[in-house]
């Protein structure tokens, strides 16, 4: 069994899958206090499944960009458990879960979220049927450096595409349906399952959070900012 967390965008979640296929899940409604909901939500999947913590076989979780706050919340968490538990981690960018939300078909996609200070964050991927191919790195970008890159045909994706506004979209660039801005932890789970399933899991230890930008702190006292892409 296969255990995801999510707490990176506005909403989250917690799923467990086995066997291909999702066992349960509970979704966090946006706002604070994930750092309160987390564990109950944990306890919830595993209770629905009628399983425990020592069922699990590996962890899959969002390591940003995203949120501060919110994204070490879940990682904090899946390191914990992993280190007590002994347990592999997959570690996906949000941004990666975004783009594996849109419907099949072959194109390019844009995942986008609100990175807030006037920015974006932003990835390019190429789908091809269930396989995303990964073309831009992640990053924090503003709207008016951004447009410039979104080469038409291209589907946009995530909260962040609704801030752009189909008025500043050109011909061929396609808004994905609102429900695609959710990630689902449940694709999540079966995600985290295929990686772990190939010996692609990390050791809780050296998973490390992916902020693409710096912090309020960090821009305030002029920290060294060499670990971000930030696209100005």
């Amino acid at each position: 069994m296969i255990l995801a967390l999510d707490t990176c965008l506005t909403g989250g979640g917690v799923a467990l899958a086995d066997g291909g296929r999702v066992l349960a899940q509970v979704l966090l409604e946006p706002g604070p206090g994930f750092s309160r909901r987390l564990l109950p939500a944990i306890e919830q999947v595993l209770a629905q499944a009628g399983a425990s913590r020592n069922d699990l076989a590996g962890l899959a979780v969002t390591i940003g960009p995203g949120f501060f706050t919110g994204l070490r919340v879940a990682l904090a968490t899946a390191q914990g458990l992993a280190l007590g538990l002994n347990l592999p981690v997959a570690a996906f960018s949000s941004l990666r879960l975004l783009a594996a939300n849109a419907p099949a078909g072959s194109r390019t996609i844009w995942a986008l979220a609100d990175a807030r200070r006037g920015l974006l964050y932003a990835a390019r991927f190429e789908q091809d049927g269930e396989t995303l191919l990964r073309r831009e790195p992640d990053m924090a970008i503003s709207p008016e450096l951004l447009l410039p890159r979104l080469e038409p045909p291209a589907l946009l994706l995530g909260p962040g595409a609704r801030l752009l506004g189909p008025g500043a979209l050109a011909p061929g660039l396609e808004l994905a349906p609102p429900q695609c801005d959710l990630p689902s932890p449940g694709l999540l789970a079966l995600m985290g399952q295929r990686r772990l399933e190939k010996g692609q899991g990390v050791p809780a230890h050296q998973l490390r959070p992916r902020y693409c930008r710096p912090s309020d702190a960090e821009v305030r006292f002029g920290l060294p900012l060499d670990d971000y892409r930030l696209v100005r």
